[in-house]
Order: structure tokens, then C-alpha cells, then sequence
């Protein structure tokens, strides 16, 4: 049983491993970063485990002396204000009074918008701190700006507002931006949620290379190398404190509405609280991850260089974290294996499946992880192969720290699904940038079951 005392004790000696051997200078300031806290009183929507959750996770800010405690949306499930209260609540317990403790940065979410309009009405009576569509914090001579819900999408608005602000907000150190939606086009690029929701931000920060927005929304798990993007700003996504999701179209993520899948989502079946602690010093901003339910980091602290122009060089771009990177590949020796299972297919009706299992591709660096494989039936005959029916699968255990991945992993095909002999798998392994190491091959001469019309016959 975990307690309050060993999940802090497990924290802190995690914490106080060091990120880096060469040296970073004094560290400025120290914010704790999440999103999506989803808080409602106990009886509601099982909440009471995401209530302790943000309890213990505050407390750990706490203990590691943050200057400010971020949460870029969705403080809740219906907006309401009993469900607001609950995250006063919290924080009345840990820092003793709602003014007490570190600097507030909290913005609303569509949880927020589209369930309830009471948010801008008991904000003050809450929080102790007028509501209004966009704000600005100061902070140890770093500045915060807030944009609540759907306030981002008016994009005279917001320029309007960054540039009354301009004398605090330009020069050489970030400043940091919290808003709800992904900025189009950043972190996991047009794989989000409601892209449009992300409004014109990204064109208004495009003005502002020491920008720093982060946000939530998507539930995107961190273990993504593509939740940090430096383009003409730097972005990031939160992940999620109350559940995980990953990108659809996996036989054990999502997988597509239209087909359906055989294999149950990874994101639901391992769970987990993630959200990250920022260390900012003169030329650099540290990003620990971590997995709050677990008490432990997700893998290598990001070191994210502060950008000051256009000109400066992007070390945290797509393309060059994609050139970085190094392609994950199959250990010596490893062979694909199938056995045939009685299962059930997306309609949940009795089907004769393959199970195809190989050996977990390995990286030589967190940069590289597998993030999913390329499984294909294919066609062959002499020199023209071709694709019979592919399927992605997400590596097992990708949304914890990588010593929780399995040793195997495996893909299930129905019958039907497949070609007539001869024909071959193929499996590739894949990092988040789409680097893909060298294939496994299985080749299939005869049917998996012997036909009744011909049994017997030769």
C-alpha cells in the first residue's frame, strides 16, 4: 500500500538525482506544470482518486519549493462551482489558505466552457483573483500569460493584449504562455484534438520567439518525444493528471471507429498521472517528466534551449530531434512466432485469430524509443511484394518509464483478415519521429486451418 510518506520519500529521491553533469548555472525559477486535473466532489465521476492525486501532486511542488504551479485547463468535469471548489479545496490543505503557497497560473478548459458557465462568475469567491479572458503574472522577474477558454481564438484580442504588455514581455528571458488547446501545428502536430480549437495562436507567438506555451487538452502522454516543439516558439503539451490517451488508429490504442480492433488500449490498461516540474535557468529551461502514480520519472530530463530570435538555432525542431534520433531495432536473433487463439472480433463475435509475437525492438537513448510497429500481411511473388493488410500497435508499457516495457510484444490478425498462402509478415519498429529500424519476416506457405472440403483429399 502506498502511502503518503513513501510517495513522497520515492519523489524526492528521484528528484534529487541530477539531471545533467555539466553544469547549468543558478536555477532562476521553479514551476510545477499539469493539465486536466478533472476534479469534481467524490460522489461524482469516482473522483475522489484524482482528488488525492492532486493532493500528493501539489504537495510534491511544494516540497520542491516551486515558485508558481501551473494547471493549463480542464480543472474539472462540468465547470461547476462545486467541482472549482474542489481544487481550492486541495489547496487550502497543502498551503493553508487560498493566498498562501505558490503563484496561481490556472486556466479553463473546454471542461469548463462547454458544461457550465459559472467559471467567470465565482472565479473571485474561489480563487481570490479576478476572472478575466487573458492575464499576466509576474514572477520572480519571469511573466505568465493566461488565456481561459476559447479567449485565444480572437486573435485582434490576444496580439492587442501581448503588445500593451510588450515591456515586460520582450527581451531576452521567456516568457510563459498557458492555454487550453495546442497551438495548430506544435507538439503532436495535426494529431490533436479539435486542431481549429487551438484558434490563431500559433500566428500570434510566431511574433514572440521567446514565447513558451503549454497546454493540455489532448491527454497525449509525455512519453512522446513530440510533446516539446521549437518552431517560431517553443510549445508543449501537459499530458493529463487524471487519464492518458494516445493518438487513435492502433490495434491496442483507439483504433479506427470504422474497423474497430482486436486488442485493448495500452493508454486505458497502464493508466497513469503525468505532468512535469520546469527548471528555468539563464539559457535553458529543464523539463523532468513525470508519472505520478508511479513515483517515478518518465525517462531523460528535456533540455530546452531558450530562443531569443528567429535566427537562433532550433534544437528542439521535429527535424532536428528526427536527425538525433536513432532508429530502435530488433535484438540478434529475434524471430516472429504465431499461434492461433479463439477470440472475438471488433463486432464482439467468436473469430479464429492469428497472434503474432516478436521480441521488443531496443534504442540506444530515450531520444529513439519505440513508440509503435508496422505490422503487415503481405503478398509475394518473386520481386513484387504487396501490402495485404497493415496494422500499427503501440509498444506496450510506451506511456511509462521504459523499464515497465514488456520483453514481447504482439499484434492479433483475424483469419479473414489475412491472404491466402503463400505469403509473409513483416514488422517494424518505429520511434515517435517515424525512424524505422530493420524488419522481422514470417513467411506462410500453408493455411492456418485446413479447409472441410478438402480434408482428406489429395
Amino acid at each position: 500500500m502506498t502511502t503518503r510518506r513513501s510517495f513522497l520519500s520515492a519523489f524526492a529521491a528521484t528528484a534529487a538525482m541530477p539531471a545533467f553533469s555539466a553544469p547549468l548555472g543558478d536555477c532562476r525559477l521553479k514551476v510545477g506544470i499539469v493539465s486536466d486535473t478533472h476534479l469534481s466532489p467524490p460522489e461524482v465521476h469516482n473522483s475522489q482518486g484524482a482528488i488525492n492525486m492532486f493532493k500528493r501532486v501539489i504537495t510534491f511542488f511544494r516540497d520542491q519549493k516551486v515558485d508558481a504551479i501551473m494547471i493549463a485547463g480542464d480543472l474539472t468535469n462540468g465547470g461547476r462551482a462545486a467541482e472549482l471548489q474542489k481544487t481550492a479545496d486541495c489547496w487550502k490543505e497543502v498551503f493553508g489558505s487560498i493566498d498562501a503557497g505558490p503563484v496561481k497560473v490556472f486556466v479553463t478548459g473546454n471542461h469548463e466552457h462547454n458544461y457550465a458557465k459559472d467559471a467567470p462568475e465565482v472565479w473571485q469567491e474561489i480563487f481570490g483573483e479576478p476572472w478575466s479572458p487573458f492575464f499576466i503574472k509576474e514572477v520572480k522577474g519571469y511573466s505568465f500569460v493566461g488565456a481561459h477558454w476559447a479567449a485565444w481564438r480572437n486573435e485582434k484580442s490576444f496580439r492587442a493584449f501581448l503588445n500593451a504588455n510588450r515591456a515586460k514581455l520582450a527581451g531576452g528571458k521567456p516568457f510563459f504562455f498557458a492555454q487550453h488547446a495546442h497551438p495548430q501545428n506544435t507538439c503532436y502536430g495535426t494529431w490533436t484534438w479539435h486542431q481549429a480549437d487551438g484558434g490563431p495562436t500559433h500566428k500570434v507567438l510566431a511574433d514572440w520567439p521567446n514565447a513558451v506555451a503549454f497546454s493540455g487538452h489532448t491527454h497525449y502522454s509525455i512519453t512522446d518525444q513530440r510533446s516539446v516543439w521549437q518552431g517560431a516558439f517553443t510549445s508543449l503539451g501537459t499530458a493529463s493528471l487524471r487519464w492518458l490517451s494516445l493518438p487513435s488508429g492502433r490495434e491496442n490504442g483507439k483504433g479506427f471507429k470504422s474497423i474497430g480492433h482486436r486488442m485493448s488500449d495500452v493508454a486505458s490498461d497502464y493508466g497513469g498521472a503525468q505532468g512535469m516540474l520546469m527548471n528555468v535557468y539563464d539559457d535553458y529551461m529543464v523539463f523532468e517528466r513525470w508519472d505520478f502514480s508511479r513515483q517515478e520519472k518518465l525517462g531523460d530530463d528535456w533540455k530546452v534551449p531558450v530562443l531569443r530570435g528567429k535566427n537562433d538555432q532550433r534544437t528542439y525542431s521535429f527535424a532536428s530531434r528526427t536527425e538525433k534520433s536513432s532508429a530502435p531495432e530488433f535484438p540478434e536473433g529475434a524471430e516472429l512466432k504465431l499461434k492461433l487463439h479463439k477470440g472475438r472480433n471488433p463486432k464482439k463475435e467468436p473469430e479464429d485469430q492469428i497472434i503474432l509475437t516478436f521480441p521488443t525492438a531496443v534504442s540506444p537513448d530515450d531520444l529513439s524509443r519505440v513508440m509503435d510497429y508496422e505490422v503487415c500481411a503481405e503478398l509475394y511473388s518473386a520481386d513484387v511484394v504487396l501490402p495485404w493488410r497493415m496494422k500499427r500497435v503501440y509498444q506496450t508499457g510506451f506511456t511509462r518509464n521504459p523499464r515497465h516495457v514488456t520483453p514481447t510484444q504482439s499484434c492479433i490478425f483475424g483469419i479473414g483478415e489475412l491472404p491466402p498462402p503463400p505469403f509473409r509478415f513483416r514488422v517494424t519498429p518505429r520511434n515517435s519521429f517515424g525512424k524505422c529500424g530493420k524488419s522481422l519476416f514470417l513467411y506462410q506457405r500453408k493455411p492456418f486451418i485446413e479447409d472441410p472440403s478438402t480434408k482428406g483429399k489429395k
